[in-house]
């Protein structure tokens, strides 16, 4: 996931969020915040706290991070962690798509519809 935000300090920053796991659900998570003029810092997310509220989603991960880089962490190239009790970013934040194509969607060989075939693509007429 990529995000611009815009910052009167920083200008408009770059943010990518690198997921683990399978569809991005595993821990730990790491969010990279680079700056109009190249400089970057990288925050980590770590659910250390056992508790009965939900984890917090990835977008409010990447917006925890903007709020802790806005608050004055250290921009240097160094690696922050963030919790998710911390002040989130309350900007607008704008998705950024990359170009490159996406990757065919799976479809497992026990379904029904992986079977079927039209009567064109067999070879049969």
């Amino acid at each position: 996931m990529n995000f611009t935000f815009s910052s009167s300090e920083h200008g408009t920053c770059v943010v990518k969020l690198w997921a683990t796991g399978r569809y991005g659900f595993s821990l730990p998570k790491k969010v990279d915040i680079t700056t109009a003029e190249g400089v970057s810092c990288t925050f980590l997310y770590f659910n250390k706290k056992l508790s009965l509220k939900a984890e917090p989603g990835n977008r409010m991960i990447v917006r925890i991070a903007i709020g802790a880089f806005l608050a004055g962490a250290p921009v240097d190239g160094s690696t922050v962690e963030i919790e998710p009790d911390m002040p989130p970013y309350a900007g607008k934040l704008t998705p950024v798509r990359l170009d490159a194509p996406r990757a065919p969607m799976r479809v497992r060989p026990g379904k029904s519809h992986a079977r079927a075939r039209s009567d064109a693509a067999c070879g049969t007429s």
